[in-house]
């Protein structure tokens, strides 16, 4: 029966015994990575896992489960099943652990590269510590040519022989589910990590993909657990950091995937849940508001092919005041692009009800803010609302010509305009469109205290459940 229909068949069920709640039991909640060391080295020299500290943080966040990382010495192993595992039991935290692939830099100890020893030894840890339920291997879609279903076969066999119900979840970006995955690794996984980047094109700024891709997903993988992963941490070659409302946004609705059954649960990508974690708090420099903490931004990635015609746009529906003699509207705008720049190609804009107003080529322009007033009177005659859209527009398409447009400090004279300073971003995410894919947009909003604002929000979303 697939998972989906399983949830609501049994959700059916016991809505159906008197005294039982009806509510969809919880997935997963979790976050993975950030191990967090003692302050001071012990008597052997090396500064251990600070666990005490650790299990404090992840129980702040109401988290169900962890997935740790073997990304360091062998002292990383020891720790794991020494005072890790046993600590989380105590806190009601199941774990997951985490190994690398053979393509990444860096190699997991005691066991290396031998996934049929990892294999083994998790399961056998398993039987002596149950809240460790599962393992993952991290960038397994990049090395297929190791993990041959052949070599799977025998990794799931010497689990099982030890313990039958110890899973395996790899992480599988959205590209490697190809037809030949789906039917030749899908039956040997008890689920997958689905790390969500809004691929193809590459970011953590764009949400509105994340709904369709779990569907295509849950569609073509009717017997297959997935675990949505949110990048929390920023994403190697992209334009943005991940910003609280991104990771909020992404999360809840995951979140709401979980009540359905497409999903089995969310793990974030190193949310920082401690203080003394290095991305608890941003540099000022992450600022890239004229004032204030808000702005708009319209990217195109590195190496992110567009074709002309293609945009993203940020909406907002005014009002116009009522006996104003004059309808005017400000703002400034910057981008990454200096003058010499090829023109041509990346035009910022300003629309007034789907009509372009104000057009700048980014190549035009110094890379600084610049101000520009647009006099919309004659256009608004007898109107009582009107929308205004900034978007960036591809006058002719692109291979690998990256920009970073940015809107801030609107003004409106005789228009009524609420967060002109782009200061909450949920103000304006609902308006946001994009046409065409390659280009995004989104209100980025800055939190200099990152990990304690994000931690607050998906504490209170997994609380919910």
């Amino acid at each position: 029966m697939p998972r989906s229909v399983l949830v609501v068949v049994v959700a059916l069920l016991l809505s159906m015994l008197p005294g039982v709640s009806h509510a969809a039991a919880p997935g997963v909640a979790g976050t993975a990575g950030n191990l967090i060391r003692e302050e001071e080295p012990r008597g052997d020299g090396i500064r251990h896992m600070d666990t005490k500290a650790m299990i404090t943080g992840l129980q702040a966040l109401n988290v169900n489960t962890y997935v740790y990382p073997l990304a360091g010495g062998n002292d990383h192993w020891d720790d794991l099943h020494k005072e890790f595992l046993p600590a989380a039991a105590a806190a009601g935290i199941d774990v997951w652990v985490t190994v690398y692939a053979p393509s990444q830099a860096s190699f997991s100890r005691p066991y290396k590269h031998d996934y049929v020893a990892w294999s083994r030894e998790l399961a056998a840890l398993s039987k002596n510590h149950p809240n460790l339920v599962g393992w993952t291997v991290d960038d397994y879609g990049f090395d297929l040519k190791t993990f041959t279903p052949a070599y799977v076969k025998q990794m799931r066999a010497a689990a099982e022989a030890i313990n039958p119900s110890f899973k395996f979840i790899p992480t599988v970006y959205y590209s490697q589910f190809t037809d030949a995955f789906v039917a030749e690794q899908a039956p040997l996984l008890d689920g997958v990590i689905f790390p969500f980047r809004d691929e193809p094109v590459r970011d953590t700024a764009w949400t509105w993909s994340l709904s369709a891709q779990v569907k295509q997903l849950a569609e073509r993988l009717p017997d297959t657990d997935i675990y949505l992963m949110p990048y929390a941490h920023p994403l190697s070659r992209t334009a943005l950091k991940p910003t609280v409302a991104y990771v909020e946004a992404v999360t809840k609705k995951a979140l709401e995937l979980v009540r359905t059954g497409e999903l089995a649960g969310v793990v974030q990508y190193k949310l920082p849940f401690m203080s003394r974690d290095t991305g608890w708090t941003r540099p000022v420099t992450d600022n890239l508001a004229r004032t204030g903490r808000g702005r708009l931004s319209f990217v195109v990635e590195d190496k992110g092919p567009t074709k002309a015609g293609m945009w993203c746009g940020a909406a907002r529906k005014v009002q116009l005041t009522p006996g104003a003699p004059k309808h005017t509207v400000s703002f400034w705008h910057r981008d990454n692009r200096e003058t010499g720049s090829p023109a041509g190609y990346h035009m910022k804009q300003l629309l007034l009800n789907g009509k372009v107003v104000w057009e700048q080529d980014a190549a035009t322009d110094p890379s600084s803010w610049r101000k520009a007033t647009v006099d919309l009177t004659a256009r608004l005659t007898g109107a009582t609302s009107a929308t205004l859209q900034w978007r960036l527009y591809e006058r002719k398409g692109v291979s690998n010509y990256y920009v970073d447009v940015r809107v801030d400090d609107i003004a409106a004279t005789g228009l009524q305009l609420n967060d002109p300073g782009v200061e909450n971003a949920v103000n304006w995410t609902a308006d946001l469109v994009r046409q065409g894919g390659p280009v995004h947009c989104s209100a980025q909003v800055y939190h200099q205290n990152y990990g304690a604002d994000l931690g607050a929000r998906i504490a209170k979303l997994y609380a919910a459940g």
